[in-house]
């Protein structure tokens, strides 16, 4: 399974989000990060996204390579 977690400003939220994920879900799930800057990208990165990205062309290609946003 794919889940995007999308966030902007601080990336206080997707922190949170991606973090509640990481403890919930089995480790064969990805989550990728996607900040509309790089400010809320690094918080999701280091909250425990595979992966991470930013800015709206990231958001726009990812949306429809994930199962879950």
């Amino acid at each position: 399974m794919k889940i995007a977690v999308i966030d902007g400003q601080g990336g206080g939220i997707g922190r949170h989000m991606t973090a509640a994920l990481r403890d919930r879900l089995p480790e064969d799930v990805k989550i990728y990060g996607l900040g509309t800057n790089a400010i809320a990208m690094g918080a999701i990165l280091k909250a425990g996204a595979n992966e991470a990205a930013a800015g709206e062309n990231a958001i726009v290609f990812m949306a429809n390579r994930v199962d879950v946003i």
